[in-house]
């Protein structure tokens, strides 16, 4: 079959009307072709020829040729039709040369051949798939490079991809295509949470105390000073007299301590005490006491966040309102703490490719983190010691506080200006315990003297919401930010009217007839 072919393009060479002292390449896009003239008896000749990778080339001698010679034969060959005529095929991207001698042994032509990916059916297939574009495919060794400007990122992407067909190795393939009128974006993102916390607490705790056994009866003494002696007035007479208090020779008490196990000691709420007391010459001879701890807390908390953020089509951007928190991440060889500084708050990433049609195909992730106390590491003090095992300092303790986290992070195609959920949670946790004395607090209606209940139950619904806009830019003028217009008040309004700002009326408002009634602001209560 490569023979037949290869008979053909001698055969439409020689249609063609080349003479035999001619040098012909392969036929070019517009059909024509590069003559190089060469007359006999000049001495060798040095040419060379670029040749696109699996065509062929028909090279016409001056004189009769006896021996041909591939230097690299993988990169192209040579087929010896007549002594003044050869086939010459690319077969690989490379370079190569071609050496012609004649009967005897001289050079007749050093040919230096370039084979190179055929770029005429790649540039065609990127004027008809990639309309409207300026796109030039060019080879460079085994590489192609594309150049030029594209309306849209779509289009550089659609012009990347078919260039790869033409490639073994989709990283041959190198882009220096830019974006005509690269559009902006810009992302809105709002992240609202509800959340609802509910903690019920009903506990009771008993303590008695019995006393048994011979009573002594309280005695009458005489009030002595520091050394024992009793103290008298000037009459003679016991300045006053003490009363030691009666006891009983035995006594026994109980108590019991059921405590909250889920949501902690009592949190407040209502704590009260009673009891009964059986007294004997002022001394407690037996009493029962309980006290009643119950709670009733529900909390609710509305977090919205919206951050904002533009960019480029195609480029990354990244936003962060927040902190950091610093995190001891080793120790150096004195001990001391080595530190790494982690971010927390409200974070957005995006990067934005505006897509035909005007869509908008986002790759984006978001975060919303606070500090927590829930699962926090605290380190204790240590003590640094040398070789010899003296002590030498003191690494003081350190705290680690923890991370609560939402995060997001997908791909989604939208028009400018549409919204969608990318992510939702619904979360409810409930906890409960109880705590008695065992065999006791099983006791119909009894029962519940001898135990306490925790119950606690959190609810959680989350939904982030993006919107992306395609936006011009605009007259700064045009633009206002929540400080516009914003003046102190006067020491004089301070302080007899009790004003943080001035009270004022924006430059061509209609303001007659109209008052303050507020809330005025972008901060609704």
């Amino acid at each position: 079959m490569i023979r037949s072919i290869l008979m053909a393009l001698a055969g439409a060479a020689t249609l063609m009307g080349a003479s035999e002292a001619q040098l012909v390449s392969a036929p070019e896009r517009n059909n024509t072709l590069q003559v190089t003239i060469r007359e006999p008896g000049d001495g060798p000749a040095s040419e060379s020829l670029a040749l696109p990778m699996g065509q062929a080339a028909v090279i016409h001698l001056p004189v009769d040729a006896a021996e041909v010679m591939v230097a690299s034969e993988g990169v192209a060959s040579a087929v010896v039709r007549t002594p003044r005529r050869a086939l010459l095929l690319g077969q690989t991207v490379g370079r190569t040369n071609v050496f012609f001698f004649d009967v005897h042994g001289e050079l007749i032509l050093d040919l230096s051949v370039r084979v190179e990916r055929d770029m005429a059916s790649l540039q065609d297939a990127l004027d008809r798939f990639v309309p409207d574009s300026r796109i030039s495919a060019e080879s460079m060794n085994a590489n192609v490079v594309l150049s030029g400007s594209v309306p849209s990122a779509s289009a550089a992407d659609a012009a990347l991809q078919i260039a790869r067909r033409w490639t073994d190795n989709p990283d041959q393939v190198i882009s220096f295509l830019t974006v005509e009128g690269r559009d902006q974006v810009m992302l809105r993102v709002r992240i609202v949470e509800m959340e609802r916390n509910i903690v019920r607490q009903l506990g009771v705790n008993l303590s008695g105390q019995q006393n048994y056994g011979d009573f002594d009866p309280p005695v009458r003494v005489r009030a002595t000073n520091d050394l024992g002696q009793p103290l008298n007035d000037e009459f003679g007479n016991p300045i006053f007299e003490v009363f030691a208090p009666g006891r009983y020779q035995s006594g026994t008490g109980f108590s019991t301590s059921n405590s909250f196990g889920v949501a902690g000691a009592a949190l407040g709420g209502l704590t009260g005490t009673i009891g009964t007391q059986n007294l004997v010459d002022g001394v407690i001879q037996s009493s029962l006491g309980a006290t009643l701890s119950a709670l009733e807390r529900i909390g609710l908390v509305r977090t919205l966040a919206e951050p904002n953020i533009t960019a480029i089509s195609g480029e990354p951007a990244q936003f962060l309102a927040g902190g950091e928190f610093p995190v001891p991440v080793g120790r150096d060889r004195d001990g001391n703490l080595t530190i790494e500084f982690k971010p927390f708050g409200v974070g957005l990433g995006f990067t934005p490719v505006v897509m035909s049609d005007n869509r908008i195909s986002l790759r984006m992730s978001t975060e919303v983190s606070e500090l927590s106390n829930e699962g926090a590491i605290s380190l204790s003090q240590s003590t640094v010691v040398d070789e010899n095992g003296v002590a030498i300092g003191t690494v003081p303790g350190v705290s680690i506080p923890a991370l609560t986290v939402n995060r997001a992070e997908t791909t989604v195609e939208l028009p400018s200006g549409g919204s969608l959920v990318v992510a939702g949670l619904i979360k409810e946790e409930t906890r409960q315990a109880m705590d008695g004395v065992p065999g006791v607090e099983r006791l119909p209606v009894l029962g519940s003297l001898f135990r306490s209940r925790d119950f606690a139950n959190n609810e959680t619904e989350l939904v982030i919401v993006v919107t992306p806009y395609l936006v011009d830019p605009t007259d700064p003028d045009a633009l206002e930010d929540p400080g516009e217009g914003f003046v102190a008040a006067s020491m004089a309004a301070g302080v007899f009217l009790g004003r943080l700002n001035r009270v004022y009326a924006a430059p061509g408002a209609q303001v007659e007839g109209r008052g303050w009634l507020g809330p005025v602001g972008f901060v609704l209560e």
